[in-house]
């Protein structure tokens, strides 16, 4: 739910009262309709912010949301978990930018809600096994209004300075 809630206010946009239905699925009413699912709620946040996504970009969003939605609670729980699912997600952002592709997205701002307490718990050798995913968060915290409402993840060493810079 509080993932929900800071991409409201990262884009703007009121989120309604969230519950969980009747079959344990996370549940808002936005424009006077309910609206089901942790992935289905972002997307839909998006949308009503003006944010314009392409066909290509909606569909990795709702799989890579669906994802986390997924698996998020576990990795939360399980430290060795929480490992593997980071590497997933660092294997993923080899090659691209963000998780959709090269342009940041509101995927990107959802899913590093979720990990960012997972990386900041990391040590720094940790963090620097993970290089690609170090520079993602990298990118995404350094976004006006990302860490408005909670602390970065201190990135600052050398090796991920020189590695992994925030910018190109």
């Amino acid at each position: 739910m509080e993932v929900i809630q800071l991409v409201g206010k990262y884009l703007n946009v009121p989120v309604g009262p969230l519950c969980y239905n009747t079959d344990k699925i996370l549940t808002t009413v936005l424009d006077k309709k309910s609206v089901e699912g942790f992935a289905t709620i972002i997307l839909h946040l998006t949308s009503k912010s003006g944010h314009n996504m392409s066909q290509e970009e909606l569909l990795m969003s709702y799989q890579w949301l669906e994802h986390i939605a997924m698996y998020s609670n576990l990795a939360s729980s399980n430290p060795t978990f929480a490992k593997n699912f980071l590497q997933g997600i660092n294997r993923a952002l080899e090659k691209i930018s963000y998780l959709t592709g090269n342009n940041l997205t509101t995927t990107d701002i959802a899913i590093f809600y979720v990990v960012q307490p997972l990386v900041g718990n990391l040590t720094i050798l940790e963090q620097e096994s993970l290089l690609h995913l170090s520079r993602w968060c990298k990118h995404v915290q350094a976004q006006p209004r990302v860490c408005s409402n909670c602390a970065p993840i201190p990135l600052n060493t050398l090796n991920l300075h020189i590695l992994a810079p925030a910018v190109h």
